[in-house]
C-alpha cells in the first residue's frame, strides 16, 4: 500500500465545502497523512520526514484565478529544491487535486475559462518532469458553485476517495 501525503492548501478550509468534503472523505485511510500548510509552518524540519516516507504527494486546493492559492506556490519555491536531493523527489508521484466553481463544459478553447485543465495545471507538471516524478491525471472537482453543487461535492467527495484509495 503506498504512503499518500496531502498538502492541503486552502487559506480557510473551515470555510470551504468542497476542499473540507474531500479532505474528510480521505481522513482515516491508513495510509493518507494530510498536512494543511496554512497551519504548519514553512520550515524543512515539519515537512522532511512526511515527504521523505511518502510515495505519492497530493496538491490539494481550490481553482483560483486560475492557479493555486499563493501558499502552495510558496511551498514549492522553499522546499522544491532542497527535496530533489534531500529526501529526493524521483519516483515519487505527484497529484493534483483540486476544485473548479465551474463546470468542466466551461474548461476548453473559447469556453468560459478560455483554456482545459490541463493546460492550467501544465507548471505543476513541469515541475514532477523536472524533479523525476510521475505526473498523474489531476482530479478535478468541477461546478462548485453551480446550482446542484452540494451534489456535485457530495459525489466528487467519493470520487476522490475512491482514487485514493487506489494509488
Amino acid at each position: 500500500m503506498k504512503k499518500i501525503l496531502i498538502l492541503s492548501a486552502h487559506p480557510d478550509i473551515e470555510k470551504s465545502k468542497a476542499c473540507s468534503a474531500m479532505l474528510n472523505a480521505v481522513k482515516g485511510l491508513d495510509n493518507v497523512k494530510v498536512i494543511d500548510i496554512y497551519k504548519v509552518p514553512l520550515k524543512v524540519e515539519n515537512y522532511i520526514d512526511d515527504v521523505k516516507h511518502a510515495d505519492v504527494l497530493v496538491f490539494q486546493f481550490p481553482f483560483w484565478w486560475g492557479s493555486a492559492p499563493a501558499m502552495l506556490k510558496n511551498w514549492l519555491d522553499t522546499f522544491m529544491l532542497g527535496f530533489l536531493e534531500n529526501p529526493g523527489m524521483k519516483g515519487k508521484s505527484l497529484l493534483i487535486a483540486t476544485a473548479a466553481g465551474v463546470s468542466e463544459e466551461d474548461y476548453h478553447p473559447g469556453g468560459a475559462e478560455q483554456f482545459t485543465v490541463d493546460e492550467i495545471l501544465r507548471p505543476y507538471q513541469v515541475t514532477a518532469i523536472y524533479s523525476g516524478m510521475t505526473y498523474l491525471k489531476p482530479f478535478v472537482l468541477y461546478g462548485t458553485m453551480t446550482p446542484d453543487a452540494e451534489q456535485r461535492i457530495c459525489k466528487g467527495a467519493k470520487d476522490y476517495k475512491s482514487l485514493i484509495e487506489t494509488l
